[in-house]
């Protein structure tokens, strides 16, 4: 019995064992197995770190709703350089990144200051030193990093010290300092770049532990975004070699609706170095991306949003364990980005489409082998909004800052195609001009839309008006050309002729006192206010010349009336002196924006009103007198431009321009429109350098104002237009 009762119990104390031990193996497994790896990396935990994560930007839209710019999800990759180890084992891991990024095509940042392949060369006028506010000279970030280097005369024997700096006047007072080739080979000391590695590998790794350097003066930042919009191919890359401090995650960038207004939209990208002060003073991280040029940067206010604050917890290896949004320990709300709004533009997308074929085409077939560049604008004349901006030769937004090779190819093209010419381009009005000269003296009382000026091909001066170099005959144009005269001209008819001689009479009368108050009273010679970066220009007159270290004589003021002379102005410009003239005399600030909406769309949070920038008192007859004349020039049977503008489905007003810029080459080609003649909506101005002739613009602006008012029509080439040569 008791053997029997042994044998019970010995069965029962192993069951209880058995149990236990299964009991012990599952839990072993679900600890080593199911959940090991997350307790591995939790129990390895090193640091949590802090990071800024950049919202989402708001879209651009034009007039419209109809998209430009919007956001399109990606990946980037992000570096943390403080749990890569020692020099040696943080530069491998670096150079293995570049390589595969190297093998998928993906550039990375990279903002140092010297060529990419040797011989080196500085990409900079300026690389090391910069002349601040106040023209004292001082070290930029480069500069400061070289001059702190423990390196020695003997490695860096050009190096500055801050006494040279403090001597110096100016940086060309510098003179020569280090070579490009002497900063990468300091530099190379410096990060213990291993002497084995190319030229090439060299370069690259010392970029990016520039950025690293860089990136220390933010003391918020652990990591940097080393690349955007990586690949696949490069992602599952880097996943497999467990790169550690090499993070993948998910981010957007700009993504673009079209291939227009690629002037006018700007980029993103990341902050320079010598704008770091500018940006972290309102609270950006070193690796936000900011608005460069054009829209971009100048609503980037608008388009920014507000970034978020993350925190990770990492393991030692750079793996994320967890992931939260900080809370504001005053509101309990979490820290989460939130996107940037909206910004909805003057432009009319298909309008700017249509403008850029239009200019492109007319300047390709242009047969002057002189013929450069050109731009194009179309404005409101009732409150001053951009409706389309053409500037020619243009580029692709969504290549040309991603391709090394062809941004370079634009970068060094004699043609500038970064340069927007609507805004930047200055150009003679030429025969353009006229019609501020015509309203100028039938306000001032000085001439008649009757009265009759002779024509007699040249004009004999009196002695105060000649140039000091001789005997001068300024002559009309037809003389010049054809021996002939236009005999006596009313003002809509000299208009129409674009004859010199009539208005080298009447700005006689007025005389440049008030041809340069009249100019500046149309917003010519000055920024026309759009938000945009613009060039000014310049308006003839006798302290113009001496600004630009010039004589004025008498002789001056009849070049300057048919718009020559030191008369320099911007299509831009041109296109808001007849809007304004046209409107009556109300000259409005020009614009591109138009609405802001929230990142949903759900409401509007900024509406553009039109700034009225002056009232000119102009006399309602005195401008349809102009008009007239501008009419003459599109419908007048004897005007050559007018085949292009009779079958259009509204009457136009235009004014053709030639302008002089050396002896040798073609003259500039000018073209000013406005349309309805009887109630104006819209104002033109075209200008092609070395066009020759402002007639030869005469179609490609019908066909924009066809395009407009919804009408199609097919028109041919028109004849020259000459202008004074003196």
């Amino acid at each position: 019995m008791e053997g029997k009762q042994f044998h019970i119990r010995t069965l029962v104390v192993a069951g209880i064992l058995a149990l236990l031990l299964i009991t012990f193996a599952g839990v072993l497994y679900q600890l080593q197995i199911v959940k090991g790896e997350d307790y591995r990396a939790a129990s390895t935990v090193k640091i949590a770190n802090v990071e800024t994560v950049e919202a989402a930007r708001g879209e651009i839209v034009d007039r419209y709703g109809r998209t430009l710019v919007s956001n399109r999800a990606t990946y980037e990759i992000t570096l943390n350089t403080s749990i890569m180890g020692k020099e040696a084992e943080r530069n491998a891991i670096l150079l293995e990144l570049i390589h595969i990024c190297q093998e998928n095509d993906i550039v990375w940042t990279d903002t140092l200051p010297i060529s990419k392949d040797a011989p080196f060369t500085y990409t900079s006028d300026s690389p090391l030193v910069y002349a601040d506010s106040e023209g004292e000279v001082q070290f930029n970030y480069l500069g400061a990093l070289l001059a702190a280097l423990p390196l020695g005369k003997d490695i860096l024997p050009n190096h500055w010290e801050q006494e040279d700096l403090d001597a110096s006047s100016s940086v060309a007072d510098l003179g020569e300092g280090l070579t490009a080739e002497e900063v990468i080979a300091g530099l190379r000391q410096y990060f213990l770049i291993d002497e084995s590695l190319s030229d090439a590998d060299a370069r690259a790794l010392i970029g990016v532990l520039y950025e690293v350097n860089l990136r220390s003066q933010d003391i918020r930042k652990t990591a940097y975004v080393f690349a955007q919009d990586v690949t696949i191919n490069a992602i599952s890359a880097i996943k497999e070699r467990s790169l550690i401090g090499v993070t993948v995650s998910a981010t957007t960038v700009r993504q673009y609706s079209t291939t227009s207004a690629a002037h006018l939209l700007g980029r993103v990208g990341v902050i320079q170095a010598e704008n770091w002060d500018k940006y972290k003073d309102k609270g950006y991280s070193m690796d936000d991306s900011v608005g460069i040029g054009g829209v971009e940067a100048a609503f980037e206010d608008y388009l920014r949003g507000e970034s978020g604050t993350l925190i990770q917890e990492l393991s030692t290896s750079g793996k994320v364990v967890s992931e939260t949004w900080k809370v504001d320990t005053e509101t309990g709300e979490s820290l989460a980005p939130e996107p940037g709004d909206n910004v909805m533009l003057t432009l009319d997308l298909r309008l700017q489409e249509k403008v850029e074929e239009v200019l492109a085409s007319t300047i390709e077939n242009l047969k002057s082998e002189d013929t450069q560049g050109g731009a194009v604008v179309v404005q409101d004349v009732n409150d001053g909004s951009i409706l389309a901006m053409a500037s020619y030769p243009t580029f692709d937004l969504s290549t040309v800052y991603q391709n090394t090779e062809a941004y370079n190819a634009a970068l060094n093209d004699p043609l500038k195609p970064f340069n927007n010419r609507a805004t930047n381009g200055t150009y003679p009005p030429g025969s353009t001009f006229k019609p501020l000269v015509a309203i100028a003296a039938l306000q001032e009382g000085l001439v008649t839309p009757e009265e009759k000026i002779l024509d007699t091909g040249y004009l004999q001066l009196p002695e105060e008006d000649h140039y000091p170099y001789g005997d001068w005959h300024p002559q009309c144009w037809y003389y010049r050309q054809y021996r002939g005269t236009h005999g006596r001209e009313n003002l809509a008819d000299a208009l129409r002729d674009s004859c010199n001689i009539y208005f080298f009479t009447i700005g006689h009368r007025l005389g440049i006192d008030r041809v340069e108050q009249y100019a500046y009273d149309f917003g010519l010679g000055q920024t026309t206010g759009l938000e945009l970066g613009e060039a000014k220009g310049w308006v003839a007159g006798p302290e113009t010349s001496e600004a630009l270290g010039m004589e004025w004589y008498g002789g001056n003021l009849l070049n300057a009336v048919i718009g020559q002379d030191n008369n320099m102005v911007t299509p831009i410009q041109l296109t808001n002196y007849i809007s304004t003239l046209v409107n009556g005399g109300k000259h409005y600030a020009t614009h591109l924006l138009k609405t802001v909406k929230s990142s949903d769309y759900s409401s509007t949070v900024y509406e553009y009103e039109p700034e009225l920038l002056n009232t000119l008192d102009l006399d309602p007859e005195n401008v349809e007198a102009v008009k007239l004349g501008m009419w003459e020039v599109a419908n007048d049977p004897k005007s050559s431009s007018s085949a292009y503008f009779k079958d259009l489905p509204v009457e136009v007003g235009a004014k053709t321009g030639s302008a002089q810029v050396a002896s040798n080459v073609e003259a500039n080609a000018l073209f000013v429109c406005f349309a309805p003649y009887d109630d104006p909506q819209i104002a033109i101005s075209m200008v092609v350098e070395r066009g020759a002739s402002g007639g030869n613009l005469a179609q490609a602006t019908a066909e924009i104002v066809d395009y407009y008012f919804s009408a199609e029509n097919t028109t041919e080439s028109v004849g020259t237009e000459n202008t004074l040569l003196r």
